[in-house]
């Protein structure tokens, strides 16, 4: 399967911007919120969930629509609850639907799911239909997961009484949460018990729950491995002693190095001394250590170098992990310290940034390798797929219509669900075949296809589009 056939990575969970028009003339000089400071007009928002301030509060009335203007304002989270009345005037027109690509088609009722709005749940549910288990045997899953992760136990209960079936991962997600209540119920009606389950609250690092969920699965190499990513060294140990030292099993050597790389990548405050004892029970430094570490957010510089000063090596795995996150800063260390890397390594770390859409590390690399060797040229279907329009009109200007302008991005940016960069593609002449059609059909939105095939897009020739 080429790249381009690949289905895109799943995007961020959805959001939606509430524009909304309110009020007239005559209400707003009748406007009780103008006559009050915008701090207080802040300070009333700041108290209200954020749902309620861009669903409600922000539409109530001119003063507020111009004083709560910051994105948090105007943004509607789908994960949390939203008011039932502005959830139907969204999601029950006719066209509700015809903007979300596949994937956001698929993750919206998982999301309403998680929110723990049982009303706004039911309702997108009779408007989209459940599937038979042999059309799609991951929409129950992925339903049902969505609610046990969030810990919203009547969901589930509400769900279960809808003929919702479990799936394995029903229980770990309820336990990587930490919702022991959810996990309790989940046991009680009758959910399967998953091994990974305690593996999954050692991880996020709900040593409690970890210990209640050992009373119904068996310890094994997986769990230590969780426990050095996600407890404390003294739970780390305790475990390691209780059930592994005790009954005199010996760990095989690939577990020790991925315990090792899980705590070099742990995001517990004494990580150090989770390395420092692992490496004391036999564990040692594996290349993908340090490729761990350059995933973490945020600064990881101190801790690269930390693990580069105790011998763990830095490779071109590491380089294309910290391109594919964004940390510029890391990847140019990492660059500096020498690392070799060849010219397919340059190209998968130059197609990792695009496909982040991270213009300024691209620009690094540009200045760093020249265009041959940082693969510039081959990137601008990674950042089209990523749905990046100015990081592709820079690689536009940078390398002109050849490079850029190609059937490839333009089936490419089909499935990341921009119309804007559709639009723009169109308007500079890039070309399109068949293929653009058919990924928008099998990625994108009801109203990428329609506006592809008013815009004279080729379709198949018996009207239906060819697969890419």
């Amino acid at each position: 399967m080429t790249r381009q056939q690949e289905a895109p990575e799943e995007p961020p969970a959805p959001c939606l911007v509430a524009e909304q028009e309110v009020g007239s003339a005559s209400a707003a000089a009748k406007d009780p919120f103008c006559a009050l400071p915008p701090e207080l007009l802040q300070r009333i928002a700041d108290l209200l969930p954020p749902n309620e301030v861009a669903c409600v509060l922000r539409l109530a009335s001119k003063a507020m629509v111009a004083q709560l203007r910051r994105p948090q304002d105007r943004t509607v989270r789908l994960w949390l609850p939203v008011p039932h009345p502005e959830f139907v005037r969204r999601w029950g027109g006719d066209g509700a639907m015809r903007s979300l690509i596949r994937v956001r088609r698929t993750q919206l009722p998982a999301l309403v799911a998680a929110s723990g709005s049982i009303p706004n749940l039911e309702f997108l549910l009779a408007r989209i239909g459940r599937p038979a288990a042999t059309a799609d045997p991951d929409f129950d899953k992925a339903i049902m997961s969505a609610a046990a992760g969030a810990g919203q136990v009547e969901v589930c209960r509400w769900l279960r009484g809808q003929g919702f079936r479990y799936a394995s991962t029903v229980l770990p997600r309820a336990a990587a949460g930490g919702h022991r209540a959810a996990c309790e119920w989940l046991l009680a009606d009758g959910c399967p018990v998953d091994r990974r389950s305690a593996g999954a609250a050692a991880r996020g690092g709900h040593v409690g729950l970890m210990d209640w969920l050992l009373g119904a699965v068996v310890c094994d190499a997986r769990l230590l491995e969780a426990a050095a990513a996600g407890c404390d060294l003294p739970t780390l140990q305790r475990l390691q002693h209780t059930y592994m030292e005790k009954d005199g099993a010996v760990l095989a050597s690939k577990w020790k190095a991925r315990m090792l790389t899980a705590a070099v990548s742990s995001p517990t405050a004494d990580w150090r001394d989770k390395v420092e004892w692992l490496e004391a029970q036999g564990c040692r430094p594996q290349p993908d250590s340090s490729c761990a570490a350059a995933l973490l957010p945020g600064d990881q510089r101190p801790r690269v170098e930390w693990l580069r000063q105790r011998g763990y090596p830095l490779t071109s795995g590491a380089a294309e992990r910290a391109a594919a996150v964004g940390n510029m800063d890391l990847l140019q260390f990492i660059l500096a310290a020498g690392v070799s890397i060849d010219d397919d390594s340059a190209r998968r770390i130059a197609s990792k940034v695009a496909r982040g859409g991270h213009l300024a590390l691209l620009q690094a690399l540009l200045h760093a390798w020249g265009e041959e060797r940082s693969g510039l040229r081959h990137v601008a279907g990674d950042t089209a797929l990523g749905g990046h329009l100015r990081v592709v009109a820079w690689l536009l200007a940078t390398l002109g219509a050849a490079d850029v302008l190609t059937v490839a991005t333009f089936r490419d940016a089909a499935c990341s669900g921009s119309m804007e960069l559709l639009a723009w593609l169109h308007a500079r002449g890039c070309p399109w075949d068949q293929s653009v059609h058919a990924a928008a059909r099998r990625y994108g939105s009801e109203e990428q296809v329609e506006w592809l095939a008013s815009m004279g897009c080729p379709t198949g020739g018996d009207g239906e589009p060819h697969q890419p």
